[in-house]
């Protein structure tokens, strides 16, 4: 019922089968299993219980893992899922066969219509398993003798085929409750199996393009028909035009089998046949499965949450924050107590969405979790949204003119005109959308004029997205908007004021980030439901006046650009604030801050930097993503006074401390939680000319230091002594096994007062470090501090670079093994003398063992001669190692 002639929906599948056809590799299928599938699918001829060959390798593992399963794990209930057509049908007949011709099993295959009641479904099972059920009316002592029947059955396996909704075992006889059963159920939903039980779930995937591609060849007859060249492209563009769907591509190869195409004008002229078809929405096959899987989606806010995604351009990845952050502004999500909860909700969502294939996860070139829509699958929604709910999508389509008035219609319910080009709406537009509830005009980098008269029929609009425009102005009937709940301005860089927000009490996020504003709008303190205030990157917004944050004590998400300094009193209020970002530039509001928030606040992901702003960038900002943040970061910078003790939040992950010279001695002294900071995973002081050492371990809490961290940066710290500052106290035996135990990386770099890097005592807990990097350190001696000659063990160490040490003399006094080493890099260390990581395994054995993983040792150009005065144990171990070294 949704699918209507449309010539616009056309050109876009058009364009879809004219995409470039990549090829890929395809991997064989190896293995004992494999091989008997393989096998198995040959010698099936003529009427076969399953009609299709198992093809794709993702296919043909997960066939692997369910046979495992089945054979080896003894799992007594497997669920198989996919989108429809995807070929879950052919993996559970293949499991049936291989189980009747491997096993003693008994298999009972049950077809589940969509209409089958349950009486009808316990006359089925009845049937299959020789049960007479004529005579008995009650469902549930129908149920009881299909159970009595199961229990006389010693080993037996009932497969459910297509199962829609969740069916009440109990009600077909409880096949799991019987020794020796077990069930196997398909659906096109992992919601179902996990409802249904099944204790292993797995997705079926599509098909890649070359996959497919081999499998339309397959049921085209291989060699008995021959495609001809001229007319190969546009066959393969036919079968991507399928969507890796094998019940598609089997519908199209049967019907060019059983014609005689001869010559290549008739298979010219077959193919064009196809496509045509494919214009026509209601007899397009490959939709109608797609949609099948969209109308499983029983919640309406699930099926509403999927639509949306067609709003942004075609192959677009989307990230996840940012989607569930529109499902909540648009009222996708209920309300909850927290940020956090709401977006957990909008995690389930997306995660229920690609469990049915209907969205696919991608990361985008920023590192983000994204998810996108195939192609196919965005055709369809697109002509779903064309007739109810009514969207006008033409977003990233290279649009210079925006649509005319007539376009606007009244039934429209969403509007995407993102990222094109136009530079205009033109003067006296007015769009008469009385139901339209979402805009989307953000990347029209070129628009530069919206006239008044646009918004003024838009009384239902909720997000306004103009980001990424050249609009000096916002009209001024955009104050009417009074069911307004997210205007986003982001980097709109002409735009320097704003009208009053008086009448948008609805408003639930504001972003001006990068945006020219100079003051902030009228009345923005009266918007008493804001939850998310961006105001990141206003170069030419000064000071926030004092007493307008604490009138927002809504506010669940602020973000501050790091010029602007906020007191810590003017935050005290916001007890419902878990995402901050921005800048105290002292001390003391800081703390006022942390002490707020932990003793009444909920405070969950923040950004702050604490002290001095000039400007310089990268040196003193924090990165800032777009998207929402889940950091637990705070930055120092600066810091002067030399009596100031920061509290840490308790929960922080990364910390970073530099130019703050009023750090002397031991940084645990101004940073006394520190000790507390058992999340703490990321570290990094540079450019704090005074301090000596990082802790000082005291009897009782060295269990609690450092037990979490992985990444730990010591950069140009001039007066740096150790990182710990009783060596003798750092050497004992009984030193914690927490400390340091999750370190994966160390660098120390122009640490020029530094002797000693690790002492022996804390080897033995670094089982996890993966790098070290000792670079340009002009006084250490040694590395690993040691006075025995005993072997240190780090198993994960993979790379070490040592580069400008020219006193360094001992890597480590004894030996090393490092089984999983993969690069040595040395550079300018005269006096260093041996490599401890390359040693006989025994003494009295000559023979010297590589390590497996060795890939190089890099010894820079000016230190050959270095490299043939060092000293072995044997003396056949540097021509051994020879083929390893290149020299740079």
């Amino acid at each position: 019922m949704f699918f209507h002639k449309d010539k616009k929906r056309c050109s876009l599948l058009t364009s879809l089968l004219n995409n470039t056809y990549h090829r890929r590799q395809n991997k064989s299928f190896k293995g004992k299993f494999g091989d008997f599938v393989t096998k198995m699918e040959a010698n099936e001829a003529g009427e076969s219980f399953f009609t299709t060959k198992l093809f794709g390798q993702e296919t043909k593992r997960t066939c692997e893992r369910i046979w495992r399963c089945l054979k080896k794990d003894k799992v007594t209930s497997i669920g198989i899922y996919g989108v429809k057509g995807v070929g879950k049908t052919t993996l559970a007949k293949l499991i049936n066969h291989l189980l009747q011709q491997k096993t003693q099993s008994q298999v009972f295959w049950i077809n589940i219509s969509q209409k089958s009641s349950i009486r009808e479904l316990q006359s089925d099972i009845a049937a299959a398993i020789g049960l007479d059920l004529l005579e008995e009316e009650d469902e549930e002592k129908r149920a009881t003798a299909l159970h009595d029947s199961f229990k006389g059955k010693k080993d037996f396996v009932l497969i459910l085929d297509d199962v829609l909704e969740d069916i009440p075992l109990k009600m077909l006889g409880n096949p799991l409750k019987v020794e020796g059963g077990r069930l196997i159920v398909t659906s096109c939903l992992l919601e179902t199996c996990q409802k249904m039980g099944c204790q292993r779930k797995f997705g079926v995937k599509k098909l890649e393009e070359e996959e497919s591609w081999s499998f339309f060849i397959e049921k085209l007859g291989n060699e008995k028909v021959v495609i001809p060249q001229e007319v190969e492209g546009m066959a393969k563009s036919v079968v991507n035009s399928c969507g890796g769907l094998p019940l598609r591509i089997t519908t199209i190869a049967k019907s060019l089998k059983g014609l005689e195409l001869d010559g290549v004008n008739k298979w010219k002229k077959a193919l064009e046949s196809i496509i045509q078809e494919s214009f026509k929405g209601e007899n397009n096959d490959v939709i109608e499965m797609l949609l099948y899987s969209f109308n499983c989606l029983k919640e309406q806010n699930l099926q509403q949450c999927f639509l949306y995604c067609c709003l942004y351009p075609e192959d677009e990845k989307i990230p996840k924050d940012k989607l569930i952050s529109r499902f909540i502004l648009e009222g996708l999500i209920d309300t909850k107590e927290t940020r956090e909860a709401e977006f957990e909700e909008g995690y389930e969502i997306l995660s229920r969405l690609e469990s049915v294939c209907l969205l696919e996860s991608a990361i985008d070139n920023k590192g983000n979790q994204c998810v996108k829509m195939h192609n196919l699958i965005r055709e369809m929604a697109l002509r779903i949204t064309n007739e109810n709910p009514k969207f006008m999508v033409k977003a990233g389509v290279q649009l210079n003119d925006a649509p005319k008035e007539d376009e606007w219609l009244e039934s429209l319910d969403k509007a995407s005109l993102m990222r094109n080009e136009i530079a205009e709406i033109p003067a006296g537009t007015s769009a008469k959308c009385p139901r339209l509830t979402t805009l989307m005009l953000q990347q029209n980098y070129h628009l530069l004029k919206i006239p008044d008269s646009f918004f003024e029929h838009m009384k239902a609009l909720r997000v306004l997205d103009l980001g990424y425009t050249c609009i000096e102005k916002l009209p001024d009937s955009v104050s009417d908007l009074e069911n307004l709940t997210a205007l986003l301005l982001a980097f709109c860089w002409n735009l320097r004021s704003m009208p009053t927000l008086e009448k948008l009490e609805a408003l639930q996020e504001l972003d001006l980030s990068g945006t020219g504003i100079q003051t902030l709008p009228v009345a923005l303190e009266t918007l008493l439901n804001l939850k998310c205030l961006n105001l990141h990157a206003m170069r030419w917004l000064e000071k926030i006046p004092i007493g307008i944050l604490p009138q927002i004590s809504s506010l669940q998400c602020l973000v501050l650009s790091h010029h602007i300094d906020v007191e810590g009193e003017e935050l005290e209020e916001l007890k419902e604030l878990e995402e901050f970002q921005g800048r105290f530039s002292n001390v003391q509001d800081f703390n006022q801050f942390i002490n707020a928030q932990e003793n009444e606040g909920c405070l969950r992901f923040y950004r702050i930097l604490v002290g001095q702003y000039d400007g310089l960038g990268p040196m003193t900002q924090i990165q800032f993503n777009h998207n929402r943040f889940s950091d637990k970061l705070v930055k120092c910078y600066g810091l002067g006074k030399e009596d100031e003790v920061l509290l840490l939040p308790q929960d922080i992950e990364h910390l970073k401390i530099e130019s703050c010279n009023n750090f002397s001695g031991c940084l645990s002294e101004h940073l006394p939680r520190l000790y507390d900071s058992k999340d703490l995973k990321y570290f990094k002081v540079r450019w704090c000319n005074k301090l000596e050492y990082l802790m000082r371990i005291e009897v009782g809490e060295e269990s609690v230091i450092f037990h979490s961290l992985e990444h730990l940066d010591l950069l140009e710290l001039h007066s740096f002594v150790g990182i710990f500052d009783d060596w003798k106290t750092s050497l004992r035996a009984s030193i914690s096994v927490s400390i340091f135990s999750c370190l994966r990386m160390i660098r120390i770099e122009r640490c020029h007062s530094i002797k000693k890097l690790f002492p022996i005592g804390l080897c033995s807990n670094m089982q996890n470090i993966e790098r070290i990097y000792v670079l340009s350190c002009s006084q250490i001696e040694e590395i690993i501090a040691d006075e025995n000659d005993g072997i240190v063990v780090l198993p994960t160490l993979t790379r070490i670079y040592l580069w400008s040490l020219p006193e360094l003399k001992s890597i480590c006094n004894g030996k090393m093994d490092c089984n999983s080493i993969k690069k040595v890099s040395i550079k300018e260390c005269g006096k260093l003398r041996k490599l401890p990581f390359f040693f006989s395994s025994q003494e009295e054995d000559e023979k010297f063992t590589i390590p497996s993983t060795l890939k190089e040792i890099a010894i820079h150009s000016s230190d050959k001669e270095w490299w043939e005065s060092l000293e072995w144990d044997n003396p056949n171990t540097r021509n051994e190692l020879q083929p390893f070294v290149k020299y740079w």
